[in-house]
């Protein structure tokens, strides 16, 4: 009918289709079939046309009113699921890979950086520019006994006698190829943290609120993942030295995810969703409400991305999905145990240090 020359007219009161009025079935006429598909949104711009048959004039009626309603009304584009759930993994992947060319570039903060608040680490612009500005740190992995430290950077106060270079806003040691991994990791997580979309939409005590909450959980997680995609037993950094040793006190508690994520057989989409889960934690204490409500409806996302990823890659999707939410109740209680070494054990020898050597992110984070 759109490329029809005719007319048509119904021979009742163009109401075949009111179910209030028709309530047996009677066929529909072809002027009130033809009203409903232009009422239900038909888009004669989408019709295969023969030669002239765009000349006809219900077609170029139908055209005009197409033309109008584009330009008076904003196109609404409907996402599958599956499209949905591709694009967020493909962002989280795309945060991942950031992290991760972060963690093995040249960037090497020099103490100063790691003695800055959590404020300040908030609102100073992101390094993760500076992995490809810096490139690759050299010397990496550290294979050779004799290259190792003797004991782990994470049961060493840093070294005071401080390297400065002419970058203000991100100081590095572009000579040394040995990080301070305990801090560093840490360091880096805030970093990816921030780089969340969820996270750019809360206000600064927000951001601080959950930054102290998720990061010392969420970078175990990380380091355990590393280590267990990696297939070390023992926890490993990028360099390829163990820190912590695991003659360290606290070692056990810092490794106790590995066996969990071995046991399951991770994979790697798995675990960007629980991660993103991990942060989007709306339960987190002194939140405001307009955050729990943002945070609450992306953990909701994130959560549903995750059940389908489980329901189309697994026959038992159920079980698996409670299965890897297990795992942020054993984050939880990792990211607990921590807090308790460090009140009893590090936080005493740090408190020792002079009051300008306070390495403010660790206070944050662990108090």
């Amino acid at each position: 009918m759109c490329v029809s020359t005719s007319e048509f007219t119904c021979k009742l009161n163009n109401d075949c289709f009111d179910h209030f009025k028709r309530d047996q079935f009677q066929l529909r006429c072809q002027a009130c079939r033809y009203k409903k598909c232009i009422d239900v949104g038909m888009n004669p711009l989408a019709l295969e046309l023969k030669k002239g048959e765009d000349e006809s004039p219900n077609y170029k009626k139908l055209v005009k009113v197409e033309n109008r309603n584009v330009q008076n009304h904003t196109i609404t584009i409907i996402k599958s699921k599956e499209t949905l759930a591709k694009n967020v993994v493909e962002m989280l992947t795309y945060l991942e890979l950031k992290l991760n060319q972060l963690r093995m570039s040249a960037y090497n903060p020099t103490f100063p950086e790691y003695m800055k608040s959590s404020e300040e680490l908030i609102t100073r612009g992101n390094p993760f520019g500076l992995a490809d500005e810096l490139g690759p740190m050299k010397g990496w992995p550290i294979n050779e006994l004799k290259n190792l430290p003797k004991v782990s950077r994470m049961r060493c106060i840093p070294d005071l006698e401080l390297i400065l270079s002419d970058k203000e806003t991100f100081p590095v040691i572009p000579v040394a190829n040995e990080k301070h991994w305990w801090f560093f990791n840490l360091l880096t997580i805030v970093e990816n943290i921030k780089a969340f979309s969820i996270f750019q939409q809360l206000d600064l005590w927000d951001q601080l609120i959950l930054i102290r909450h998720v990061s010392v959980g969420l970078t175990t997680f990380h380091i355990s993942y590393f280590t267990v995609s990696n297939t070390f037993q023992l926890i490993t950094q990028p360099d390829g030295s163990q820190h912590p040793h695991r003659s360290e006190e606290g070692y056990q508690t810092v490794s106790s995810l590995i066996g969990p994520l071995y046991r399951i057989g991770i994979q790697h989409e798995e675990y960007l969703l629980l991660k993103a889960i991990c942060i989007c934690n709306p339960a987190i204490p002194d939140l405001s409400k307009s955050a729990q409500v943002l945070i609450d409806k992306e953990r909701c996302l994130f959560s549903k991305i995750l059940l389908d990823y489980c329901l189309r890659k697994r026959n038992d999707g159920p079980s698996r999905y409670v299965e890897l939410i297990g795992i942020l109740e054993l984050v939880e209680i990792q990211q607990k145990k921590l807090r308790d070494i460090y009140l009893f054990s590090f936080g005493p020898v740090l408190a020792k240090l002079p009051k300008q050597y306070t390495i403010s992110l660790i206070e944050d984070v662990f108090v």
